[in-house]
């Protein structure tokens, strides 16, 4: 038997050698009467938030190692710069209404430790961070890791902390319940030394 490559073959040899080994072919797979449930349920199967989440870590891995980790935490804050989220819109209308001068996704702790903060008020040298959902859901955390979203956020505050730096943590929970009562919370916030 002679040996012949696939790209040698011409079409209709390459039709038979496949329908001989059993591969359906584009065309041949794509008339199956299954085939439009068959890839409904491959492409939930593949967008599932877990696998979405080790696909994406893989990314920023490879970005990482290609062009260093300050340039993919920049990426990451101007994509924060340009869509906030709801309620941290809600809290930047409340730190307007207030007249306070405030920076947003503002840099701290150095080049080394590359933490940025929802909400910097400058003159006052005070934090607002807004936890959302994110936060807080499971379904969020990668289940390869052992630590959740909310152990490394509790990090991440400490590490500011122990900086030095007062940080007022606002949980969306509370500013969806009463809104007023979050307002009164930054208002006692700014105005304590």
């Amino acid at each position: 038997m002679v040996t012949t490559s696939v790209k040698a073959m011409t079409d209709e040899e390459r039709r038979e050698w496949y329908r001989r080994i059993g591969r359906k072919g584009g065309r041949a797979r794509a008339r199956m009467p299954d085939f439009p449930e068959h890839q409904r349920r491959a492409g939930k199967r593949s967008a599932e938030v877990n696998d979405m989440a080790a696909l994406g870590h893989k990314g920023a891995m490879v970005y990482i190692r290609r062009y260093g980790y300050g340039k993919l935490f920049r990426l990451a804050r101007a994509w924060r710069l340009e869509n906030p989220s709801s309620h941290e819109q809600t809290v930047m209308a409340m730190l307007d209404e207030m007249g306070l001068c405030y920076e947003r996704e503002a840099e701290v702790l150095g080049e080394d430790a590359f933490v940025s903060v929802d909400f910097y008020l400058s003159d006052l040298g005070k934090f607002v961070e807004v936890n959302g959902r994110v936060h807080y859901d499971p379904v969020f955390d990668n289940p390869r890791y052992p630590e959740t979203r909310l152990a490394k956020e509790r990090e991440r505050l400490s590490r500011l902390r122990k900086a030095g730096f007062r940080v007022l943590v606002i949980d969306h929970r509370d500013l969806e319940a009463d809104e007023e009562a979050t307002r009164q919370q930054i208002v006692e916030f700014v105005e304590a030394p």
